[in-house]
């Protein structure tokens, strides 16, 4: 299979502005302040609308200010400066380990190289500070034409790498590398839909242009789903009691929306559980140890695809209160740790190809 590129970009990822801005003010503790810039109460006097997005912002100290002025400007798009989406987390996760290239495009690499260090739009720049004498104040802009062009090539760019995602063969459709390809597909469809929303402020016309070319994450996610529901895998676990063990293993398959069980399953997570008692010199109480190894596996191909290993103990007055303790400790575990490691490795299969 052919290596993905992937632009970067998320309206959740920034620009590092701090070497772009100007300063027309002193700094606390100097001399007198400059007269209040035109751009303070209005942007648009220095930064007119016809060629610029503009806003401004405010804080006890710079960072602050310039970090409010680029949540003003998002607020122009309709974003939000208060913590990334999961969805444009995880694109920039993705971009930060490698699954998803930054476009070769000169442009748009300077755009975006430096973007993980604000919450902001691609192509934003903090372009003036000034201080008062006991508030910062910041301006951040974009430039319309050349954000357009940066932001149309995003769109182009991520939409080609869909097709590329979503070009699975018909034999291998029912398996957890397509779930995998589909699944990030719908994140950069997400990601584009924020582009295409920057880009309908910048231009209009572009935007419409382009909207109907543009793919649609939830739509991606229904097939995703689909894909899920017909893989089903199964779970054999040896020396389980009451089938508890099992149920929190199914219970994992089941949150990522697969269907868990049956038999000559392609997948299958194949499971050992231990208890034994552990005795500590001048404890009175009674101790039981778990021990739970697991491995999701592609009897397809023989290959360990997730391997996983839990152990603990707990403690009371009686042993098999203990180990009541103990089976719920374990279930407990393979319900967070083993479901973080399913989707790590879910999402982790992409970077493969």
């Amino acid at each position: 299979m052919h290596k993905l590129t992937v632009i970067l970009g998320a309206a959740g990822l920034a620009l590092s502005l701090a070497s772009c801005a100007t300063t027309s003010s002193s700094e606390k503790g100097g001399s007198a302040p400059k007269a209040e810039p035109s751009w303070v109460s209005n942007p648009r006097s220095s930064y007119p609308e016809a060629q610029y997005v503009a806003a401004t912002g405010y804080g006890e100290d710079r960072g602050t200010a310039e970090k409010d002025a680029l949540g003003s400007l998002i607020s122009i798009f309709g974003q939000k400066i208060t913590g990334e989406t999961t969805v444009s987390s995880r694109y920039s996760e993705a971009v930060k380990s490698g699954q998803v290239r930054v476009s070769e495009d000169s442009d748009v690499n300077r755009a975006v190289a430096s973007s993980f260090d604000l919450e902001s739009v691609v192509g934003a720049e903090i372009k003036d500070t000034w201080f008062d004498g006991k508030t910062y104040y910041a301006v951040a802009v974009m430039d319309k034409a050349k954000a357009s062009l940066t932001y149309a090539k995003l769109i182009e760019d991520d939409e080609d790498t869909i097709r590329s995602l979503l070009d699975i063969p018909s034999s291998d459709r029912s398996t957890l590398d397509a779930y995998a390809r589909y699944d990030l597909a719908a994140t950069i469809a997400d990601a584009n839909a924020r582009f295409l929303n920057v880009l309908s402020v910048l231009s209009p016309a572009q935007a419409s242009a382009k909207r109907a070319s543009v793919s649609n994450g939830d739509s991606l996610r229904v097939e995703c789903l689909k894909i899920a529901q017909g893989i089903p895998i199964g779970i054999d676990v040896a020396g389980d009691r009451d089938g508890r063990i099992a149920a929190a293993f199914a219970s994992v398959v089941s949150a990522a929306g697969f269907k868990s069980g049956g038999k000559d399953s392609r997948y299958v997570i194949k499971a050992n559980v231990s208890f034994s008692e552990v005795v500590l010199n001048g404890n009175p109480n009674k101790f039981i140890r778990y021990l739970v190894d697991a491995k999701l596996t592609d009897t397809a191909t023989g290959s360990v695809l997730v391997p996983y290993s839990t152990n603990g103990r707990e403690g009371h007055v009686t042993a098999s209160e203990a180990e009541v303790r103990a089976l719920r400790a374990a279930e407990t575990k393979i319900k967070d740790d083993y479901g973080a490691a399913f989707a790590e490795y879910l999402s982790r299969l992409t970077a493969k190809k």
